[in-house]
């Protein structure tokens, strides 16, 4: 991968689109927001989190609805972002989230995990087709006692 000032554009490009997320699910409030992040057909899998796997517009937004529902207060930091290919109009960035929260029943988390994210370039800017959340430390119960409605 070519170190020049078009990849350092398209780096700072993906950077803020991962940071548009994390905006999103930290406001807790607004669910277009957050689906603007997202391309159309996206997928977001928490199977790393021992949680679903959400497909479509219509998916993510029944679980973040369920989540600024459930949810008082979110922060997510982002650290260790990383371009791991990109061509034209399709990306692979990977990056390490703390990520806390706590929940309206007074459930408090605290996660060490790594994102691994799929972009697509499209007429508004680079989205996330595919998100997938593995834990870098071990899972706290509190995730599960907030997040699983099975």
């Amino acid at each position: 991968m070519e170190r020049n000032l078009e990849y350092l554009l398209e780096k700072c490009a993906l950077e803020e689109a991962l940071l548009k997320y994390c905006t999103a699910v930290d406001k807790l409030s607004d669910i277009e927001f957050m689906l603007s992040c997202f391309t159309e057909d996206a997928v977001f899998d928490l199977g790393g989190l021992q949680l679903p796997r959400y497909v479509g517009h219509k998916e993510i937004a029944a679980f973040f609805t369920q989540v600024f529902k459930d949810m008082s207060h979110h922060a997510h930091l982002v650290t260790n972002f990383r371009v791991e290919s990109l061509a034209k109009d399709a990306a692979d960035v990977k990056a390490y989230i703390t990520g806390m929260g706590r929940s309206k029943a007074g459930i408090d988390i605290l996660v060490y995990v790594r994102y691994d994210l799929r972009l697509r370039k499209t007429s508004q800017g680079w989205k996330i087709s595919f998100f997938s959340e593995e834990p870098i430390m071990p899972m706290p119960d509190s995730v599960l006692a907030v997040h699983d409605k099975s």
